[in-house]
C-alpha cells in the first residue's frame, strides 16, 4: 500500500495484507496517539465602553444592582432593558458590563440579536452556535436542531465553575429570551429589547428619555464654538430629549461649518424633522415594521388622533373597533416601547418624534379610511360629552378642542355642535373663558358653513358675552353685528332675537328697551316650554328693571327665574338669590341679605361656576362687614382671591384686591400690600384671545338687504313708473298708487319687525300684521287692476311682493325641514 507521494511504505507504519480471506485479524504492536486541539474558549467579549453616558447615574446604579453576583433570594437572573429605539439602551448595557464584569469571573458573552438593527435578524440556532463556539465546542459538534443547542448550552452553564454574564443586544421579544434564561442563580442575562418580556424570570427596567439639563450638557459638550443656552434648550427640545437624536445633532455642532441657528431652522418645520434625523426614523420604522397588521393599522389610525393623549374610547372609535379590543392593542403597543402610558386610566401619549413619524404613516392612509376614522372619533365625542364628568372633560379638553379644529377643516360640520355645546359649558364652569371663545369660534365657522344661521346667530351672541367679560370691546360689537345679521337672515321671529336686542339695549344703557326685549323672550320662552332660557330671560329681565328702579318687579323676576330654573341649572338660581339679596339691601334688611347671599353662596358652589363663587363670596364679605364680623370677612375675601387666582380671573382679582380695606391684613399677598408701600401692582397684560369669525360676516349683508329692502323698493319704482306713465298718456290710475302705498309699507314694516324698535304696541301690530300678509294685499290689488283694465303692471309689482314674502318664509320652512330630517 503506497501513500499519498507514491513511495513505498515506511518501516513499522503500514501492513501489507495478500492471499485469501481471512475471518478475524488480531495485530499486536504499539499505538501512537495524538493528542488532539485544545478547544478554544472566547468569554471575554466586552462591547465597546460608551465615551460618555450623561444622565444615566439613576438607572446604571439600579442595572448594577440587579447584576450584583450571589445567589440571593429573589435575585432576578434575567434582565431586560427596555426602552424606545434611539433611546440608548445598547450604551447602559456596554457601561453596565463593564463596571460589572470583575463580578463575573467565568467571563461574558456578548452577542447582536439585530432584532431591529437592519440586516437578518440572528435565529436562536445562530446565536447558540455562536455562544457555544465561545465555549470551545467544534462547529461539527454542535447537535443539528434547537433542542439540541438549548441542551449544550444549559449544559454548559450548569458546568460552568465561576459565574458568568451573558449580553444579548437588540433582541427579539420572547424568542430570543426565555430560552435562554440561565438555570442557576450565579448567572445573569442581560438584555436589550423594545417590547418589554412578559415572563416573570425577568426584571425590567425602562429607559427613558434625557432630562433638560443632560440634553443641554450633552449638546455643550459637543459643540466647537459657544452657543447660547437657549438655542441649545431649543435643540433638546425639538429632538425630544432622545439620545439618537441629540447625537445626531451633536455630530453635526462638532463640524465647525454647521451653527446652532442652521440646525435650529432645519428641525423647527415638524414636517421637516425627521428629515434631518434619519436614524431616529429608521429606529421608529424598525419598530413599526416588526409589528403585527392589527397593531400596525391600530397605530396608524392613531396618528389621525389630534390630541396628545389617547383613551381607548377614542383608539376604539378611530380604528372601528370594540373599546375592549382597542384596550388590548394599547397595552401591546405599550409593550413594544411605541406609546407611553399617562397614568393607571388606561390613556397613552406617543414620543413627540414618534408622533411626527406616525403622524406621516396616517397620511399614507385612503382619504376614506381618515374621513371615516374622524366621523366616529366625533360622533363618540359628541356622545361622550353628553354624560361626562368633570375630570373626564379636564382630561380630555385638549383633544376636544383639537378634534373640533380638524372637523371644521375637513368639512365634517354636521360633528361639531354637539361637542361644542358641552365643551363650552364645562370650559365656562372652569372660567376658561379664552379656550371657550376659541371653541365658539369653531362651532360658528361649522354652523356658517352648514347655512344654519340661528345657531350661528346664538353663538356669536355668546361669543360677543366673554369678549365683553375680557374687556374686548371691538370683538364684541363685531359679533354683534354679524350675529344680528345672521338672525334676520334666519327670517324667524324668535325669542332668542328679543334676548339678543335687550343685552344690546342693556350694553347701550337702555334699560327701558331691555326690560321691553326681555319681556318678549319672557313669552316667546313660555310659549316654547324652554325652561332654562326662560329663566336666563327672567333673571336678565330682572336686571333691567332693577336698573329702572323697580325693585318690586325685579325682586317678581328673580323669584320666578328661581322657580323656572330646571335642576341641574345652578348657574342660574344662584345669580338669582345674589339678585335678590340686592333687592333686599334696597329694602335695609341687612338680616335677608346675609340669609340670601349665604343661600346664594351655597348654591354657587355646588354648580361649579367659578366665577359666581367668586361673586357671591365678594358680596357676603362686603355684607359680613357691614354687620361687624371682620374675621368672617376676611376669610371670605382670601378665599375669593385663592379662587380668582387658581382659576386665572386676572379681573376678577384686581376688582377684589380694589377693595384695600383698611381693616384688613394681607401680609401674604403682595399685591394687596403694594398700594400701602406706595408701589402699583403689575397688571397683568390681556389674554390673547381670536379674532370673532366675521370676515365672511358681510355675506350675509346682500341676503339681508334683498330680503328687507330691494324686493320691496323694487316695487316702489315699478308702481312710480306706472304712475308717471298713467298721467302722461292716459290710463287707470288708481291702482298704482295703492300698490305704491304697499310696496313703500312693506319695507317699513319689514324694517321695524328685524330693527325692533320701541314703539307702541299698536305700531308693533301693525308692522307685524303688514310684514306677514303683505302678500293679501298685493293680491287684492292685483285683482283690482284686472278690474281697471291694468292686468299687466299690476301682476309685475303683486309678483315682487310675492316674491318678497316667498323669501321671508324660505328660511323658517327650511329650519322645519332640516330639524325634521
Amino acid at each position: 500500500m503506497a501513500d499519498a507521494s507514491e513511495a513505498g511504505p515506511a518501516p513499522a507504519t503500514h501492513n501489507t495484507i495478500s492471499g485469501g480471506q481471512a475471518r478475524d485479524v488480531i495485530q499486536g504492536g504499539v499505538v501512537q496517539i495524538y493528542p488532539a486541539p485544545a478547544p478554544v474558549r472566547s468569554l471575554n467579549a466586552l462591547p465597546p465602553r460608551p465615551a460618555a453616558l450623561l444622565g444615566r447615574s439613576g438607572p446604571l446604579a439600579a442595572l448594577l444592582a440587579l447584576l450584583a453576583p450571589g445567589d440571593r433570594a429573589g435575585a432576578p437572573t434575567a434582565i431586560a432593558v427596555t426602552g424606545e429605539g434611539g433611546v440608548g439602551k445598547s450604551a447602559l448595557m456596554a457601561a453596565a458590563a463593564h463596571e460589572a464584569h470583575k463580578w463575573f469571573p467565568g467571563g461574558v458573552l456578548h452577542a447582536d440579536a439585530r432584532a431591529h438593527g437592519g440586516g437578518e435578524p440572528m435565529s436562536l440556532e445562530e446565536l447558540l452556535g455562536t455562544w457555544l463556539r465561545a465555549f470551545g465546542i467544534p462547529g461539527d459538534q454542535l447537535q443539528p436542531h434547537r433542542a439540541g443547542l438549548l441542551g449544550q448550552f444549559k449544559s454548559r452553564l450548569w458546568e460552568a465553575e465561576e459565574a458568568l454574564l451573558i449580553l444579548l443586544d437588540d433582541a427579539a421579544p420572547d424568542e430570543h429570551l426565555v430560552p435562554l434564561i440561565p438555570p442557576d442563580g450565579r448567572h445573569r442575562l442581560l438584555v436589550t429589547v423594545r417590547t418589554a418580556p412578559e415572563h416573570a424570570s425577568f426584571a425590567v427596567l425602562r429607559l427613558d428619555t434625557l432630562g433638560p439639563k443632560d440634553s443641554r450638557a450633552l449638546l455643550e459638550a459637543a459643540a466647537t464654538e459657544p452657543v447660547p443656552p437657549s438655542q441649545l434648550d431649543e435643540i433638546a427640545a425639538l429632538c425630544g430629549h432622545l439620545p439618537l437624536a441629540l447625537d445626531v445633532v451633536a455630530g453635526r455642532l462638532r463640524d465647525g461649518d454647521d451653527s446652532a441657528q442652521r440646525i435650529l431652522s432645519a428641525l423647527r418645520p415638524p414636517g421637516e424633522r425627521l428629515a434631518e434625523l434619519d436614524p431616529v426614523r429608521q429606529a421608529f420604522e424598525a419598530s413599526y415594521q416588526a409589528l403585527d397588521d392589527p397593531d400596525a393599522r391600530m397605530l396608524r389610525r392613531l396618528g389621525l388622533h389630534p390630541g396628545n393623549e389617547i383613551d381607548a374610547g377614542s383608539a376604539a372609535a378611530l380604528a372601528g373597533v370594540s373599546p375592549a379590543e382597542a384596550d388590548r392593542a394599547l397595552r401591546r403597543l405599550v409593550r413594544a416601547q411605541l406609546l407611553r402610558p399617562t397614568g393607571p386610566e388606561g390613556r397613552v401619549r406617543f414620543h413627540d418624534l414618534l408622533q411626527l413619524y406616525v403622524g406621516e404613516l396616517a397620511s399614507q392612509e385612503p382619504e376614506s379610511a381618515r374621513a371615516a376614522a374622524l366621523e366616529r372619533l366625533m360622533a363618540h365625542y359628541g356622545e361622550r360629552a353628553a354624560t361626562a364628568d368633570e375630570a373626564w372633560f379636564d382630561r380630555e379638553r385638549g383633544a376636544l378642542a383639537a378634534a373640533l379644529a380638524a372637523a371644521v377643516d375637513q368639512g365634517r360640520y354636521e360633528r361639531v355642535g354637539p361637542v361644542v355645546d358641552h365643551l363650552v359649558a364645562y370650559l365656562l364652569r372652569r372660567t376658561r373663558t379664552v379656550d371657550a371663545l376659541f371653541v365658539l369660534r369653531q362651532g360658528v365657522l361649522a354652523a356658517r358653513h352648514r347655512a344654519d344661521h340661528l345657531r350661528e346667530a346664538e353663538l356669536l351672541r355668546m361669543m360677543r358675552r366673554h369678549y365683553r367679560a375680557l374687556e374686548h370691546w371691538p370683538e364684541a360689537r363685531s359679533c354683534a353685528e354679524a350675529g344680528h345679521l345672521a338672525r334676520i337672515r334666519a327670517g324667524v321671529r324668535s325669542p332668542e332675537l328679543d334676548d339678543d336686542l335687550g343685552e344690546q339695549a342693556a350694553e347701550r344703557g337702555d334699560h327701558g328697551a331691555a326690560a321691553h326685549h326681555y319681556g318678549r323672550a319672557v313669552r316667546g320662552w313660555a310659549l316654547r316650554g324652554d325652561r332654562h332660557r326662560l329663566a336666563a330671560s327672567l333673571l336678565a329681565r330682572g336686571d333691567a328693571e332693577e336698573e329702572l328702579g323697580r325693585a318690586r318687579d325685579a325682586a317678581l323676576s328673580y323669584r320666578r327665574a328661581v322657580a323656572t330654573a330646571p335642576d341641574g341649572d345652578l348657574t342660574v338660581v344662584a345669580h338669582a338669590w345674589l339678585r335678590l339679596a340686592g333687592c333686599a339691601a334696597h329694602r335695609h334688611d341687612p338680616r335677608q341679605v346675609l340669609d340670601l347671599l349665604r343661600r346664594g353662596l351655597e348654591v354657587a358652589r355646588r354648580s361649579g361656576d367659578v366665577r359666581v363663587t367668586v361673586e357671591a363670596l365678594a358680596l357676603l364679605m362686603e355684607a359680613e362687614k357691614e354687620a361687624g364680623r371682620l374675621g368672617a370677612a376676611e376669610q371670605l375675601l382670601r378665599e375669593a382671591l385663592s379662587e380668582a387666582g387658581a382659576h386665572h380671573l386676572p379681573l376678577l382679582r384686581e376688582q377684589l384686591l380694589a377693595i384695600k380695606p383698611p381693616w384688613l391684613k394681607l401680609a401674604a399677598e403682595p399685591e394687596a400690600a403694594a398700594p400701602r408701600t406706595g408701589a402699583s401692582p403689575a397688571k397683568e397684560p390681556p389674554p390673547a384671545v381670536p379674532d370673532p369669525p366675521v370676515e365672511r360676516a358681510a355675506g350675509h349683508v346682500r341676503p339681508v338687504l334683498l330680503r328687507l329692502l330691494a324686493l320691496p323698493c323694487c316695487g316702489v319704482l315699478w308702481a312710480l313708473g306706472c304712475l308717471t306713465v298713467a298721467l302722461v298718456e292716459g290710463g287707470p290710475v288708481a291702482p298704482w298708487p295703492a300698490q305704491l302705498v304697499l310696496a313703500g309699507g312693506t319695507a317699513w314694516a319689514a324694517r321695524r319687525v328685524w330693527q325692533r324698535s320701541r314703539g307702541s304696541r299698536l305700531g308693533d301690530l301693525a308692522a307685524v300684521g303688514l310684514h306677514r300678509f303683505h302678500a293679501v294685499g298685493a293680491a287684492g290689488l292685483l285683482a283690482a287692476g284686472v278690474w281697471s283694465g291694468a292686468p299687466g303692471g299690476s301682476a309685475v309689482a303683486a309678483g315682487l311682493l310675492f316674491l318678497h314674502t316667498a323669501a321671508q318664509l324660505w328660511p323658517a320652512v327650511r329650519e322645519r325641514l332640516r330639524s325634521r330630517a
